[in-house]
């Protein structure tokens, strides 16, 4: 067990040399052990503080995902499912629905830029400026000379959250959105997309469509204008609003499945409804992909069975 030894007959210089070197070594050992004891302690409260933010992290994906008072509601002649999917403790996606009147549902998707707290803080003030429960706070309704609330287009919609977010909330953020005015009674979809992938209609037939042509997100640019498009459902045809996790979802090779393989596994799961059709959508991505999905994916599945019948 020795660290050294003299042989005889021993110098007093070497003795004294080597005993002053065995000196150096015990004080660089002691001081290695306080050091690593140090670090234990550091780690120790490193280790707590990211449990405790883990833990406000999970907390925070719990008000996130209340963010979405329902995921599903029955129109009687319609149906709507909603997907909702960060790929981390949150996310920066919202979806959501609220009532225009008797015949009209607005349909919204955000998808704010960048990922974690700050997009999702983002995307709890926005769902407020969509409130499906307080219409007073709605920036998408307005009241007409009746005293009854109805809708900006679309189009104004997008404008109207472009002014805002850049007046009040003075963040380097942005976010794209679709949104969608649909009456249940004619099947008139009246969409605005800015920024966010093409909303896809599912055709009874099997055909698929895709809507929009692109649009400057929200939040960007002051005074932007946007562009509002309209198609008409017909019984039996779905509208698909999704967030790009899903269209630029990647395979190994980094190939993004795009919308030509989106609209081959939309037509795939066309026979499936509700959340048997979501769950079939991201079963097939999650094929391709692997089970690598590097960002959040939102949804909005809309079913349309006919004309709402508004005489009960």
């Amino acid at each position: 067990g020795a660290d050294d030894f003299l042989t005889k007959p021993v110098s007093g210089d070497e003795l004294r040399a080597r005993i002053a070197a065995g000196r150096r070594i015990l004080g660089m050992e002691g001081e290695l052990r306080d050091k690593n004891r140090l670090l234990g302690a550091t780690l120790g409260e490193l280790q707590g503080l990211y449990d405790s933010v883990n833990r406000d992290l999970l907390e925070a994906r719990k008000l996130q995902q209340s963010l979405v008072r329902e995921t599903s509601r029955s129109f009687g002649n319609a149906e709507v499912t909603l997907l909702l999917q960060p790929s981390g403790h949150v996310g920066g996606d919202l979806v959501g629905f609220f009532p225009i009147n008797a015949r009209r549902v607005g349909f919204y998707a955000i998808d704010v830029s960048g990922h974690g707290i700050t997009s999702a803080l983002m995307t709890a003030r926005l769902a407020g400026y969509l409130s499906g429960t307080s219409p007073e706070q709605n920036i998408a309704l307005v009241l007409n000379d009746f005293g009854i609330y109805d809708a900006r287009t679309p189009a104004d919609l997008a404008a109207a959250l472009n002014s805002v977010v850049l007046r009040e909330m003075q963040t380097e953020n942005y976010f794209t959105l679709a949104y969608a005015d649909v009456d249940l009674v004619s099947g008139r979809v009246a969409l605005v997309q800015a920024g966010h992938p093409h909303p896809a209609v599912m055709r009874q037939g099997g055909r698929v469509e895709f809507l929009g042509a692109g649009g400057l997100p929200v939040g960007l640019i002051e005074g932007a204008i946007y562009d509002q498009v309209e198609t008409t459902l017909g019984p039996g045809d779905k509208l698909f609003i999704m967030s790009d996790g899903l269209t630029e979802a990647s395979d190994a090779a980094g190939r993004q499945i795009g919308q030509e393989g989106l609209a081959r596994v939309l037509s795939e799961a066309r026979a499936l409804r509700g959340a048997a059709f979501l769950q079939a959508v991201t079963d097939r991505l999650d094929q391709f992909t692997g089970g690598r999905f590097d960002d959040d994916m939102s949804a909005i599945h809309f079913e349309f069975d006919g004309p709402k019948d508004l005489s009960g």
